[in-house]
């Protein structure tokens, strides 16, 4: 039987655009009461409009955090008093020949896909502990297992390998627990992210796939029965079209 969201508080991170923002409106729909989370205040707060339109009942909260501001995690999540799903999904894009990174390049990509979701975890246990059933939903990424040939995105593989390694021991200390952490590995998708990060591909690349059906693998795996957990999802594009 297919676990109800509805009445459950999740908290997304990077849910101002892209994947997250689909993700909290997506849960919203389903009668979970969402926190967004972004670093821009207005972005957050338009964000939040949208979530509270679509579920006009549920207790909405708005959480603005630089995650590049590693220190000020702790305080910004203390607002958080319940907690049944957190959902880490803030990740910034790097590529390139590794003696060319910019140094503070290199600790904002580790501040931002790897630190944020060992802190947000850690600080956020004690409120998810207190929750009948709690989950983690790390979203990681195929570079987490498999560097590619092609060219090279050394400190983002790196930061993603240890979400993996994050993500499976956590699935291991709480096996058997009211906590169930799993991990979604997802290839390229037609986001801004690498725009973003000042790299121009085309709107839709062949290998790009729409964020829609990662949604729908998210939501899956986090409506199983609590009995069951899939520990890990890959979702890459099959059909280069």
């Amino acid at each position: 039987m297919a676990l109800n969201l509805s009445g459950k508080t999740a908290l997304i991170t990077g849910s101002t655009s892209g994947l997250g923002n689909k993700i909290a409106r997506e849960l919203a729909k389903l009668g979970s009461s969402v926190i967004v989370h972004g670093k821009d205040k207005l972005k957050v707060q338009a964000a939040l409009n949208e979530v509270a339109k679509i579920n006009p009942k549920g207790k909405h909260q708005a959480i603005v955090c630089d995650f590049n501001q590693p220190q000020k995690i702790a305080r910004a999540f203390s607002l958080i008093k319940k907690l049944d799903i957190l959902i880490n999904n803030a990740g910034i894009w790097q590529e390139g020949d590794t003696v060319k990174i910019n140094l503070d390049k290199i600790i904002e990509v580790v501040n931002v896909n790897l630190l944020s979701y060992l802190m947000s975890a850690r600080i956020l246990l004690p409120v998810l502990l207190k929750s009948e059933f709690a989950q983690i939903l790390n979203v990681i990424s195929v570079a987490g297992y498999e560097v590619p040939k092609e060219y090279f995105h050394t400190v983002y593989s790196a930061t993603k390998y240890g979400l993996q390694g994050f993500s499976e021991a956590m699935a291991k200390e709480f096996d058997n627990k009211k906590l169930r952490t799993m991990g979604f590995y997802p290839g390229g998708m037609d986001t801004e992210l690498f725009k973003k990060a000042g790299f121009n591909y085309k709107e839709h690349e062949p290998w790009m796939f729409n964020t829609d059906e990662a949604v729908e693998g998210i939501i899956f795996m986090l409506t199983r029965n609590p009995k069951v957990s899939v520990k890990r999802m890959d979702l890459i594009n099959h059909l280069q079209i």
